[in-house]
């Protein structure tokens, strides 16, 4: 396990001759994470004979002493099959879930990864399917389907914004922030890296956040955040933007911490024919 006040040093085996240094570093230390690793070479963390490396197709030679200053915290362990405390509510055609931080909520592409909905079917049937995504690095209320009429009503209330999402975060400064506003921005993907977004002044997608002001936890000061647009990343580049990043996000220069303390805490459905009104709550664990 990686100790976050003390460097990590290794030498290059004789098997990892001629290999990639990103390459290495994920399969040597598996538990921090791609993103992670990537974060350490773009801030000049590691260090290779002595001298600072940050591109991740640096060739190691075997015998190369490899060391990183500021070693990042393991992610979170991934479960290996659904687990009930996480079930909010079933109704039928509806399930409700709080996804635990590090979980994907649907394969990716490349798939091979466990993920909250090969889980979910294995648990409920081949049937269910995934209509509210989160982050991999974000916990909270997630909505799950079975074929029928709840999938219509929810597609129209997303369209039409009616569905309350909250969220609580954890910032480390909030110095340039008001104790309560709206954020309102225009996001896009990120020119070099291709799982990031950042603000823009032309062009982009718009993205309109509430906030209010919690109050001091022991892990910084708590946010609770209503997003008003659904775009990627959302309310991590939007809080980061303003100079307060949320803790434990590896991506967009949070203080570092074992999870993203970013957390959907509560849903509610607007009414609608045959639909009544409902309301969900996840308590977190920050």
């Amino acid at each position: 396990m990686a100790n976050k006040n003390s460097s990590v040093t290794f030498i290059v085996s004789q098997k990892e001759h001629q290999s990639r240094l990103d390459k290495t570093l994920r399969e040597r230390y598996p538990t921090w994470g791609r993103q992670a690793v990537s974060t350490l070479l773009q801030n000049r963390q590691v260090q290779v004979n002595g001298k600072t490396v940050w591109l991740g197709s640096w060739k190691l030679a075997a015998g190369d002493r490899v060391q990183i200053s500021q070693p990042p915290d393991n992610k979170p362990a991934k479960p290996e099959r659904f687990d009930r405390k996480w079930l909010i509510a079933d109704e039928g055609d509806l399930i409700v879930v709080s996804k635990p931080a590090g979980l994907l909520s649907q394969a990716t592409r490349a798939g091979g990864e466990d993920n909250l909905l090969s889980l979910a079917q294995a648990e409920f049937g081949k049937d269910v399917r995934i209509f509210h995504r989160l982050d991999r690095d974000t916990s909270g209320l997630t909505l799950l389907t079975r074929p029928g009429p709840v999938n219509a009503y929810l597609d129209s209330a997303f369209k039409k914004r009616q569905l309350v999402k909250e969220y609580l975060a954890v910032v480390d400064d909030p110095k340039d922030l008001a104790v309560s506003g709206v954020l309102r921005d225009y996001l896009a993907q990120h020119p070099q890296r291709r799982d990031m977004m950042q603000v823009v002044e032309r062009g982009g997608k718009y993205a309109q956040t509430r906030y209010e002001m919690v109050g001091e936890v022991p892990l910084g000061v708590a946010l609770r955040l209503w997003p008003e647009t659904g775009r990627t990343h959302q309310l991590r580049v939007q809080l980061a933007h303003v100079g307060s990043p949320i803790v434990g996000d590896r991506l967009y220069g949070g203080r570092t911490h074992p999870r993203l303390l970013l957390h959907a805490i509560r849903l509610r459905l607007p009414e609608a024919p045959g639909f009544p009104s409902r309301e969900w709550e996840a308590k977190s664990e920050f």
